[in-house]
């Protein structure tokens, strides 16, 4: 099954909502932080004394999706689906930390103790904004964007839901960057954050739409990962039905040398010359962890119409895992 992306925001180092995503991304702004979000001035004093960054970057994104960047068409069955790395990094240090140094019986916060857990950030979500359709959260490392988006398409498929809120959300802390170094065996790379936030309908139901999401395909290589990625390419060519041709418009997910060649590699040899455009949002905003995945769907829904047909989103993680999504974009055939 396929579906139609009919609205979507975003609260990134750009700033706030898609018009400010996509001047960013065209000016080619180099930032990797949210300007001036600060959780009270945003979602107002009441409810937010111990809210982590994560959770509150999510609730002010989809804020800005049902208000201001839609309209988005919610009822009883409009649900959530929302990736991440592991929650906030910032909070599960700070938490775990008081459990060893309060005094005993080592009295702990209980306030904190839900945005501990890395399911905080959607529920919030669909607290805040009365969102009572299914509630899912995908922790996949930088892959969460993609495998959030494949959930959702199958919770459409089931009938589960009439609409999905599906995105990602990571958050920068000194602690991730410590976290993010040790990773890297004590490589800096420079640590992004944000919220990227689509809504999408099934194909077919919806009266409009920005692109569909004609296929998304994973795969875990054990070795040779550029092989692996390129499979999931000509997958999601075949599940779409179409031939590379020469409109075809690429989103690179990695900020790190190694994962961009592997992209890029993948890329070269399905697409060869029918890549008409490609940005990297990474180069711009930095390794934005979970959410570099719906970044890199944000960009290509912030190119100008005319400049692809489809679009692919390619990603390689560290681990081993690797996705592909394809978009068809306006002008490629009739859709929703």
């Amino acid at each position: 099954m396929t579906a139609v992306i009919t609205a979507w925001s975003a609260v990134s180092p750009f700033g706030y909502g898609r018009a400010a995503f996509a001047d960013g991304l065209r000016a080619g702004r180099t930032r990797n932080l949210v300007p001036d979000f600060v959780i009270a001035d945003h979602l107002g004093a009441k409810g937010t004394g111990s809210m982590d960054r994560s959770s509150a970057l999510a609730v002010a994104t989809v804020g800005r999706l049902l208000k201001d960047d839609g309209p988005v068409p919610t009822d009883a069955t409009t649900g959530v689906v929302l990736g991440t790395t592991s929650g906030s990094t910032r909070t599960q240090f700070e938490f775990t930390s008081e459990s060893l140094v309060r005094r005993k019986p080592y009295f702990v916060n209980p306030a904190v103790m839900p945005y501990a857990l890395m399911n905080s950030a959607a529920a919030q979500c669909a607290i805040w904004h009365r969102l009572t359709g299914p509630n899912s959260t995908i922790a996949n490392g930088r892959m969460s964007g993609l495998v959030a988006l494949r959930y959702a398409l199958r919770l459409l498929a089931a009938g589960r839901a009439t609409g999905i809120v599906c995105g990602a959300v990571e958050e920068h802390s000194e602690q991730r960057e410590l976290v993010e170094r040790h990773l890297r065996g004590g490589a800096d790379v420079p640590v992004g954050e944000g919220c990227a936030v689509l809504f999408l309908e099934p194909a077919g139901t919806a009266s409009a739409g920005l692109a569909e999401v004609a296929a998304v395909h994973t795969r875990l290589a054990f070795d040779a990962p550029e092989r692996a990625l390129a499979e999931c390419l000509r997958d999601a060519l075949r599940t779409a039905g179409v031939r590379p041709g020469p409109t075809l418009a690429v989103a690179l997910s990695s900020a790190e040398p190694a994962l961009r060649n592997v992209e890029l590699s993948a890329v070269d040899e399905v697409l060869g010359r029918n890549v008409t455009s490609v940005v990297e949002p990474a180069a711009l905003l930095g390794d934005a962890g979970a959410v570099a995945g719906m970044f890199q769907v944000a960009a290509l829904l912030s190119l100008p119409a005319s400049r692809a047909q489809w679009a692919a989103v390619p990603c390689a993680d560290r681990d081993g895992m690797v996705g592909c999504a394809l978009l068809r974009l306006p002008g490629a055939e009739a859709f929703g």
